[in-house]
C-alpha cells in the first residue's frame, strides 16, 4: 500500500515538475531571444552608422573628382577665360548630379605688385565696381575671380581675398604645399544671409602654371597660379548625402557632426534634429572621420522611435508559447499519465523549433556583422587585390563560411572565370575548378550563371543540384554542402563574382541572401572606385611624361632640349667652353615606313637610339624632334675635332645593318653641326643653322656630316631667281589649276574638289606648290595668284554645272596675306558674279593664322562671307592657333584634319587620339569633318570607324587638270 501511494504521489508530482522545468526553459529561451534582438538592433545601428560614413566619404570623393577635373581644365588650357569656365561648370550640372555643392570657383594668386593690373583687367571684363576685399595692404592676395553659378548668393563672394581669413588660409597653404585636395575647418560662407544661415566649409585644390615644375614645396609656391575650390553649406550638403534616408535618420537617429577632434558646441556643423533635450539613448557611437586632411567628429545616437524596436515580439511569442506549452504539457501529463512518451516527444519538438529560430537569428546577426566589417574594409581600401583578399577572409572568419573566393570574368574566347583571391579551406579546389561563364555545361554552375545573368545564384544542396555535376565530387570531399554566387556589377558591367561555401545544406535563407547581395554591390563599387583612382594617377604621370619626353623613344622632346640647352649655355659661359648641336636626319626612313610599315619603322627608331647612346657620353643629351629627326647636344667641347669624332662614331655605329623581324636594314644619318657661340648664341638660331647644315649633308650624298658655314645658303639664290620670275609668271599666266576630289566616306561619292595651283615654268617645267608658294607668301605675289585661282576655279565649276555634271562644292584656299591686303568680300563676290557660280557651290579654306591678325575685322569679314552664302572651312586644323573660343565665333562649316595627323594615326596612339578628338569636336560643334592626305585603305577604314565625314588624298586621286577631273566625275572613282 505504501508503495502504491508513493507511486501515485510521484505521478501527481510529475506534471508540476514538468511545468516548472518548462517555465524555466521558457524564461531562458525568451531571455536569449531578447538578447539576440538587442544584438541585432545594435548591428543594425552600427550598419546604418557605417552606411552614413561611407556615403559621406563617397560623396566627398565625388566632389574631389569634380575639383580635379576643374584643375585639369586649367592644366590643359593654360588660360581659361570666364565664359569657358562658366560653360564648363554649366556642363557639369552641379544642381542635379552633385547636390549640396554651392558652386565651383577659382581664386587667383595676386602678388602686391600685380594687384593694380589685376583689378583693372577684371573691371575691363565688365565689372566696373570690382575690387579685392577686404581692403588694405597684405603680403599676398587670393581673389575670387570665377564662381559659378554666378547667382545673387555667389556674387557676394566675388573679389573676396580668402587668404585674409585664417581658417581658409590654413587649408589653402596645405593644399598648395602637399599638392592635394584639402577641406577647411568650419567657416561662415560669404554667400550666407541673416536668414537660414548654415555652417560651412570649403574644398581647395591647387592649380599650377602649365608645364611648370611643382615637385617640391618651393616649386609649388613659386609656380602656383591659384586654387579651384567649392563652397559647401553643411545642411544642404548633408541633405544631398543622406538623400532618401534623411527622413529615417530624422525620426530614428540623431546625427551630429563637429569640426575637429572634440564635440564642443561652438564646433557644431550639423545636427539632424536641431537643438533638443537629449534623453539617454540605448545606442550611441562616437567616430573620428578624416577627410582630405581634416578631421570631423561624428556623434550618432538612437532616438526613442528606434529604441522602441527593442521590444521583441519573438521573445513574447516564445514566453507565451512556452508558458502555454508547459501548462498544456502538464495538463496532458496529468490527464494522460500513460501517454507520457508522446508528451515528452512534443516537448522535445517544441524545444527544437525554438532552438532553430534562435539559430536563424544568430545567422542573421552574423551576416550583419560581416556586412559591417566589409564596409569598413571598403572605406579603408587602397589596393584592389588586398581588398579582395580581406573580403574573403572576413567571409570565412566573421561570416562563418567554410571558404570564399572572388573570380573575374575574362572576355576571351572561352569566357573563363579567373580566380583572384580566396580564403578558407580550399585544398586545391580552385586549381581544377575550370569554370566559364559561357552558355555551356561548365557555365551552368552558380558562378557562371551569376556572371552571365547578373542575378545571384544559390546552390542549397550539392547532392541533388544537377548543375553541380562537374564539381560535385571535389566539393563534397572538401565538406562543401551548399554555396552562393553573387555577381559583382558596377555601372552595368559585370566584373566577376563573389562565391561562398557553407558546411551545411540549406544554409542560405532569403534575409541572409539580401544582406550578402548588398555586400556584393558595395564590393563592386569599391573595385570600380579603386580602378578609377589608379587610372587617374596613371593619367597624371602620363601627362607629365608627355610634356617633356617623346612617347616612342622616351628621349627628351624639344621643350626639355631647350631647357637643357639654356642650362648648358650658362655653364659654358662660366667655364669659357663651347657647345655643339648635332642635327641628325635618318636617311631613307620613309622608304622603310612605306615598304615594311610603321611598326617596323618605330622599331627601327628605337634601335637607332640604342646605337646613338653608345656614341654619346651619358652626360650629354639626345632629343627626338619629330619622326626621323634627332638632336644631340654636346656640352663642354673644346674644338671641332672632338665633335667630328662623335659624328664619325655615329657613322661607324650604323655601318652594320639593323635586323628587324628577319629583315636586314641598312640605314645611316645625315648630320648637321652648329656651335655655340660661333654660329649663334640662342637655341632657335643654332637649331636652324644645324638644320641648314643637314640639308647640305643630304645634298652631298647623305651618310655624312657638315659643319655650318656661311656659304650654305646657295639655295637662297635659287629662291631669289624664282621670286624674281614670279611677276612675269603672274603677267604671262604661267599658272594652272589642278583639282583633287573630295569623297563622302559613307557613300564613296565625289562631293567636292580642292583647287590647287601649279606653276608651269617655261624652262623648269611644272613646279610644285611646296617650292613656290612659300616664296609667293614672302614676296606678296600670293595676293595676285590667289585672286586668279579663285576666279579660275569659279569659272571652271560653273562650266561643269552647265555641262550637267553632278553638283559639288569647289574649295579654294585663302591666304592670310589676302585678308590683310585686299577686300576679301569684294574679291569673292566679284568672282561669283563674273562666273555666275551659285555661292553654295564655293567653299573657302581658311588657315588658322588669320586669327592672329586684326580679330574684329577678320570676324566681320567672315560673317559677311557667310551672309553671301559661301561655305567656310578651317584648313590644317590642329597645326596652328586652334583657339576653341574663336572657333565657336567663326561659324564655319567644315574642319580639315591636317595630313600630318592622318599619316601617323594608324601607327601612333597619340596621332590616333588627336584625330578622334578633332572628329568628336567637329561633330559636337555640328561641323563636317574632312581628312586630307589619305593614302591607304587602313587610314580610310580608321577614319570611317571614327565617324569622319569626308576624305581627300592619293588613295583616290592625285590633283589632276580640269579635263581629267571631268572624267573622274563622269566615270566615278570606285
Amino acid at each position: 500500500m505504501l508503495i502504491d501511494n508513493r507511486h501515485s504521489f510521484l505521478l501527481r508530482l510529475a506534471p508540476w515538475v514538468v511545468l516548472v522545468a518548462g517555465l524555466i526553459l521558457t524564461y531562458a529561451l525568451q531571455d536569449s531571444v531578447r538578447a539576440s534582438a538587442r544584438h541585432a538592433l545594435q548591428d543594425e545601428f552600427d550598419f546604418r552608422v557605417n552606411e552614413i560614413l561611407q556615403n559621406i566619404d563617397r560623396r566627398m570623393h565625388n566632389y574631389e573628382q569634380v575639383l580635379d577635373g576643374t584643375a585639369g581644365l586649367f592644366a590643359a588650357s593654360g588660360v581659361v577665360e570666364r565664359n569657358e569656365f562658366a560653360e564648363y561648370v554649366r556642363a557639369l550640372r552641379l544642381e542635379g548630379k552633385y547636390p549640396g555643392i554651392q558652386g565651383l570657383g577659382f581664386a587667383r594668386l595676386v602678388r602686391p605688385q600685380e594687384k593694380v593690373a589685376h583689378v583693372a583687367q577684371v573691371r575691363a571684363e565688365g565689372f566696373p565696381d570690382y575690387d579685392i576685399r577686404p581692403a588694405g595692404m597684405r603680403g599676398v592676395y587670393t581673389a575670387i575671380v570665377y564662381l559659378e553659378p554666378f547667382d545673387w548668393r555667389n556674387r557676394r563672394a566675388f573679389g573676396f581675398d580668402m587668404y585674409s581669413e585664417p581658417v581658409r588660409r590654413a587649408a589653402m597653404d596645405r593644399a598648395r604645399d602637399e599638392d592635394t585636395t584639402i577641406i577647411s575647418g568650419k567657416v561662415r560662407l560669404l554667400q550666407e544671409s541673416e536668414q537660414d544661415a548654415q555652417p560651412g566649409f570649403l574644398m581647395y585644390s591647387p592649380v599650377y602654371r602649365p608645364q611648370a615644375p611643382h615637385q617640391t614645396p618651393s616649386e609649388r609656391a613659386e609656380n602656383l597660379l591659384g586654387w579651384v575650390y567649392a563652397p559647401f553649406r553643411m545642411n544642404d550638403l548633408m541633405t544631398g548625402i543622406l538623400g532618401q534616408h534623411f527622413g529615417e535618420i530624422h525620426s530614428a537617429l540623431d546625427l551630429e557632426i563637429y569640426d575637429g577632434e572634440t564635440a564642443e558646441k561652438s564646433r557644431l556643423m550639423f545636427d539632424s534634429n536641431g537643438p533638443s533635450d537629449q534623453l539617454d539613448s540605448f545606442f550611441r557611437t562616437h567616430r573620428k572621420v578624416v577627410l582630405f586632411g581634416h578631421q570631423w567628429t561624428v556623434l550618432v545616437s538612437s532616438l526613442p522611435a528606434f529604441d522602441a524596436r527593442l521590444s521583441s515580439d519573438k521573445a513574447n511569442i516564445v514566453a507565451v508559447a512556452g508558458v502555454a506549452g508547459s501548462m498544456l504539457l502538464a495538463l496532458v501529463l496529468w490527464l494522460l499519465v500513460t501517454a507520457r512518451a508522446r508528451a515528452l516527444a512534443l516537448a522535445e519538438n517544441m524545444t527544437a523549433e525554438l532552438r532553430q529560430k534562435a539559430q536563424e537569428q544568430r545567422r542573421l546577426n552574423r551576416a550583419l556583422h560581416l556586412l559591417s566589417d566589409c564596409n569598413m574594409a571598403l572605406v579603408h581600401a587602397e589596393d584592389e587585390y588586398k581588398l579582395l583578399a580581406e573580403i574573403c577572409r572576413l567571409c570565412v572568419e566573421r561570416g562563418g563560411y567554410l571558404m570564399a573566393w572572388v573570380g573575374y570574368a575574362e572576355h576571351d574566347e572561352a569566357k573563363a572565370v579567373r580566380p583572384i583571391a580566396q580564403f578558407g579551406y580550399e585544398s586545391g579546389y580552385l586549381d581544377g575548378v575550370n569554370i566559364t561563364w559561357a552558355d555551356t555545361e561548365r557555365g551552368q554552375g552558380p558562378t557562371g550563371t551569376a556572371i552571365r545573368t547578373r542575378v545571384t545564384s544559390v546552390n542549397q544542396n550539392m547532392l541533388d543540384n544537377p548543375a553541380m555535376a562537374p564539381w560535385r565530387e571535389a566539393a563534397i570531399s572538401r565538406g562543401y554542402q551548399s554555396s552562393i554566387a553573387l555577381p559583382l556589377v558596377s555601372e552595368n558591367v559585370v566584373l566577376g563574382a563573389l562565391m561562398m561555401y557553407a558546411r551545411e545544406a540549406e544554409a542560405f535563407n532569403a534575409d541572409e541572401v539580401a544582406l550578402l547581395e548588398e555586400l556584393a554591390s558595395d564590393l563592386a563599387y569599391g573595385i570600380k572606385t579603386l580602378r578609377t583612382r589608379l587610372e587617374h594617377a596613371a593619367a597624371k604621370e602620363r601627362v607629365a611624361f608627355l610634356a617633356h619626353f617623346d612617347p616612342l623613344t622616351h628621349l627628351p622632346n624639344r621643350l626639355l632640349l631647350r631647357d637643357r640647352f639654356e642650362h648648358a649655355v650658362r655653364i659654358a659661359e662660366t667655364e669659357h667652353s663651347s657647345l655643339a648641336m648635332l642635327y641628325l636626319d635618318l636617311d631613307n626612313f620613309n622608304k622603310i615606313n612605306d615598304s615594311l610599315g610603321h611598326q617596323v619603322g618605330d622599331k627601327m627608331l628605337c634601335m637607332a637610339v640604342d646605337r646613338l647612346w653608345r656614341c654619346v657620353p651619358a652626360t650629354d643629351t639626345i632629343s627626338r624632334l619629330s619622326g626621323d629627326e634627332f638632336v644631340i647636344l654636346l656640352a663642354g667641347v673644346r674644338d671641332a675635332a672632338a665633335i667630328a669624332a662623335v659624328a664619325n662614331a655615329i657613322h661607324e655605329a650604323f655601318a652594320e645593318p639593323i635586323s628587324i623581324e628577319g629583315n636586314l636594314l641598312n640605314t645611316s644619318f645625315s648630320i648637321g653641326i652648329s656651335m655655340f657661340p660661333g654660329d649663334g648664341s640662342d637655341f632657335d638660331t643654332l637649331l636652324k643653322r644645324a638644320d641648314t647644315a643637314v640639308a647640305s649633308a643630304k645634298e652631298a650624298g647623305r651618310n655624312t656630316y657638315r659643319f655650318f658655314t656661311r656659304e650654305m645658303n646657295a639655295d637662297a639664290l635659287e629662291q631669289m631667281r624664282l621670286t624674281g620670275q614670279m611677276l612675269h609668271a603672274v603677267r604671262d599666266r604661267e599658272f594652272v589649276v589642278y583639282y583633287q576630289p573630295q569623297l563622302d566616306i559613307g557613300s564613296g561619292r565625289i562631293v567636292g574638289a580642292e583647287a590647287l595651283v601649279r606653276w608651269q615654268h617655261p624652262i623648269d617645267g611644272l613646279i610644285p606648290p611646296a617650292k613656290f608658294i612659300p616664296l609667293a607668301e614672302q614676296s606678296g605675289y600670293i595676293v595676285q595668284i590667289g585672286e586668279w585661282v579663285l576666279n579660275e576655279a569659279c569659272r571652271q565649276a560653273k562650266a561643269w554645272l552647265e555641262r550637267g555634271l553632278p553638283a559639288f562644292v569647289i574649295a579654294v584656299n585663302l591666304s592670310a596675306l589676302q585678308f590683310k591686303r585686299v577686300n576679301i568680300l569684294e574679291l569673292v563676290s566679284g568672282a561669283l558674279s563674273r562666273s555666275g557660280l551659285p555661292p553654295q557651290h564655293l567653299e573657302l579654306e581658311l588657315t588658322e593664322s588669320i586669327l592672329l591678325q586684326d580679330m574684329e575685322a577678320t570676324m566681320n569679314t567672315l560673317r559677311s562671307l557667310k551672309a553671301l552664302g559661301v561655305k567656310l572651312s578651317i584648313d590644317d586644323f590642329g597645326t596652328g592657333y586652334s583657339s576653341l573660343s574663336y572657333l565657336k565665333q567663326l561659324a564655319v562649316d567644315k574642319l580639315k584634319i591636317d595630313q600630318s595627323f592622318v599619316r601617323d594615326m594608324t601607327s601612333n596612339a597619340d596621332g590616333a587620339a588627336i584625330v578622334k578628338a578633332i572628329i568628336q569636336l567637329g561633330h559636337i560643334l555640328q561641323l563636317t569633318v574632312i581628312a586630307e592626305g589619305v593614302e591607304n585603305d587602313a587610314q580610310l577604314a580608321f577614319l570611317g570607324s571614327c565617324g569622319c565625314d569626308e576624305a581627300q588624298g592619293y588613295l583616290f586621286s592625285r590633283p589632276v587638270p580640269a579635263e581629267q577631273f571631268s572624267g573622274l566625275i563622269e566615270n566615278g572613282l570606285r
